[in-house]
């Protein structure tokens, strides 16, 4: 709940309780569309289903174009058939295609017919693209024009189409088969002379995406060249969408609270925490938290194999918290660099050996940092000189392991084809912990001699 709505939610339910429509309607009406789409989400339904009927129909459709998909269910049943339908026929047609598809299928056969002709091819088209590609995030409604006309005559067109265009600041230009040859802007139409053709204001290199490009390489390319739209394009150059900054914005929101989501171990969910159902939170949460399980479970096989030695050596066992934690920290740390890096493109998988080399003087420069106060504190707490060595040792050993593991997962995952993500914090620290066991008392063993049964 944002400022504005804090300030201004007690006053609409008041007016709402006493049913004051006008004096609602200029309660809200100077609030931006997503404002009052905040004050909307924190209302109950038929309340929320008020509030949007008191928005003129611009008004009515932009705010309900800024609603989370949740509470656009939840209003829409509440305004009945005909407001449903008017409200879809005046959106954005990527918002449509992506509100219809979550309706359930019998309430979409029954809105379907109701819709023009129109309408419903644009539907079924964007639906029809993969999910979370450059297709399913496009919008049909761009301004273009073909390549014979002349600035004048440019400019007359746009006016025409400006209403129903997402954006007319960039301006396609196409031949009769509606390939992409360029573009221009509506600024340089405006200081153009109006008899020159449409060609000689055409701004080259013209970068495009494919409709099958994923959403999150759309969304890095329109970063990198500071556009405000980015053609899509078919297997045959044709022009046959564009993918705006306000989608980008979405795409970067979503891919980010899906890294940050595995990063916790958590199966990502598309639903905000406090609206996602109980069992939908623990069946996500849970089976990672089952794999992490499974994966300790080895800690305590090796611990036990090495039963013998923490018998004859008891005071091993005051640095086992230490050595595992540093291991797995070591490893958090790369890993999330790693992640993140591959996330926004500033690595590549040919970048791996760079990657390797660097973990490797890092592990051991933190690695000596922290094994020096290890060796130092197991000293003070009056451990021989050869189990302070052990731990000194072993600590090195550990931040090493772990820079590298936490490193090179993220690249394996990606060779795989798989997320990065998936090799989050708590994995890496899970297979940190079984190899810090295992070196500490390898370790040990080496150093200290152990007493005769």
């Amino acid at each position: 709940m944002n400022d504005v709505t804090v300030l201004i939610l007690p006053e609409v339910r008041e007016l709402l309780e006493r049913g004051d429509r006008d004096a609602l309607r200029q309660a809200i009406e100077e609030l931006h569309p997503a404002d009052v789409a905040d004050l909307i989400a924190n209302l109950e339904t038929p309340e929320a289903a008020l509030v949007l009927e008191s928005l003129a129909d611009k008004r009515r459709v932009l705010t309900f174009e800024h609603l989370d998909e949740a509470d656009q269910l939840r209003v829409v049943e509440a305004l009945g058939r005909s407001r449903m339908i008017q409200i879809i026929e005046e959106m954005s047609s990527d918002d449509r295609a992506d509100f219809i598809q979550a309706l359930p299928e019998r309430t979409t056969d029954s809105l379907m017919p109701l819709l023009a002709q129109a309408e419903r091819n644009d539907i079924r088209k964007l639906a029809s693209y993969e999910e979370d590609t450059a297709g399913a995030v496009m919008t049909t409604e761009y301004a273009s024009l073909p390549a014979e006309v002349t600035v004048g005559e440019g400019l007359q067109r746009l006016r025409r189409i400006a209403p129903d265009s997402e954006t007319i600041y960039y301006v396609y230009i196409t031949d009769a088969d509606r390939h992409l040859l360029g573009y221009t802007t509506l600024r340089e139409m405006v200081l153009a002379r109006p008899e020159q053709n449409i060609m000689e204001v055409l701004r080259q290199p013209l970068i495009s995406m494919p409709v099958s490009s994923d959403q999150e390489e759309v969304a890095r390319a329109i970063q990198r060249y500071d556009f405000l739209a980015l053609p899509i394009v078919d297997s045959d150059n044709r022009l046959v969408g564009i993918v705006t900054h306000d989608d980008v914005i979405d795409v970067l929101e979503e891919e980010a609270t899906e890294d940050a989501q595995r990063m916790g171990a958590v199966q990502p969910i598309d639903t905000p925490y406090l609206r996602a159902g109980f069992w939908q939170l623990a069946w996500r949460r849970g089976a990672w938290l089952l794999l992490l399980f499974l994966g300790e479970l080895f800690t305590g096989t090796a611990l036990r194999h090495y039963s013998a030695t923490l018998e004859a050596m008891v005071s091993l066992v005051f640095f086992i918290p230490v050595i595992i934690s540093a291991g797995g920290n070591s490893g958090s740390q790369s890993a999330t660099l790693v992640i993140r890096s591959l996330a926004v493109g500033d690595i590549h998988m040919r970048d791996w050996f760079r990657i390797l080399y660097r973990e490797i003087g890092m592990g051991l420069a933190l690695g000596l940092f922290l094994g020096i106060i290890g060796y130092l504190r197991a000293l003070s707490w009056g451990s021989t000189p050869l189990v302070s060595a052990a731990v000194g040792l072993t600590l090195v050993a550990m931040v090493l392991v772990g820079s590298l593991v936490g490193a090179m997962l993220p690249l394996g995952f990606k060779a795989l084809r798989l997320d990065p993500g998936v090799a989050s914090s708590p994995f890496v620290a899970s297979l940190v912990d079984v190899v810090g066991i295992i070196v500490y008392f390898n370790v040990a063993r080496l150093l200290i001699p152990m007493p005769a049964p």
